[in-house]
């Protein structure tokens, strides 16, 4: 599934880049897709804090008529997506287009409204989706092997939710979105396996980053709570650094 964020603050151009969307892929028979619009930079961000795990395409106004411009809002998806998205700019400035790849933002296209916009726009919508599909067919999804009994199961990095000890025993629990896995082993050993998308916010419990809908700042009881719904305890010691690499 592709998700393309487009953040503009003009409601027209928003409905214009999305129809456009909307009826190119219909002519290439491309189904998996999902589109959502905004017109303000917090919302933008909110929603890529959440979904920064998925295949993106970002198109992106520079004028947002607020404090922060397109500009920055492109910084700070790249802060949370690791550059894996494609990131498009569509705007009235096309004189901007320099400043553009200034901010080093692996920037797919720079699109002037005035000019062959919506030809432009099928043109790179085309390539973006072509490089995340490859993405998607080329790249081996880490797995985590794990033994479970006498059974072998390899968990995708992607699935795993949160893992934690089991009170008095030498087991621990993962968890993903539809299973509950129990076997003998450690936090240190399973950290030591996992890559840079978990981190351990308490001795007893390493979540998935990409799956923290929030976190309760409260010095005397956080925690975070996972899109699932469930809460997980956060050390008061770990509180600092689960805040700098969640948000």
């Amino acid at each position: 599934m592709i998700n393309i964020m487009i953040c503009d603050d003009c409601l027209e151009i928003r409905n214009i880049i999305t129809n456009v969307i909307n009826d190119f892929y219909k002519e290439i028979n491309f189904k998996e897709f999902n589109i959502v619009s905004f017109d303000n930079f917090h919302d933008s961000i909110d929603y890529v804090r959440k979904n920064n795990n998925e295949k993106n395409i970002y198109l992106l106004d520079i004028d947002l008529n607020e404090e922060k411009n397109g500009l920055i809002l492109g910084q700070e998806i790249r802060e949370l997506d690791n550059y894996l998205g494609e990131m498009i700019f569509i705007t009235n400035y096309s004189h901007m287009g320099f400043k553009v790849f200034q901010y080093k933002l692996k920037v797919l296209d720079f699109i002037d409204k005035n000019y062959n916009f919506q030809k432009q726009l099928r043109e790179s919508i085309l390539i973006a989706t072509k490089i995340l599909s490859k993405k998607e067919n080329g790249h081996a999804e880490k797995k985590l092997q794990i033994k479970v009994g006498s059974q072998i199961y390899n968990v995708l990095f992607k699935d795993i939710y949160y893992i934690e000890t089991i009170k008095s025993s030498r087991k621990v629990v993962l968890y993903t979105s539809n299973s509950r896995l129990e076997f003998y082993d450690t936090l240190k050993n399973l950290s030591s396996l996992l890559d840079d998308r978990f981190i351990q916010i308490h001795r007893t419990i390493i979540v998935n980053k990409n799956y923290i809908e929030n976190v309760c700042k409260d010095y005397n009881n956080p925690y975070v709570v996972l899109k699932d719904g469930v809460k997980c305890m956060i050390s008061k010691d770990r509180l600092k650094e689960v805040m700098k690499n969640w948000m």
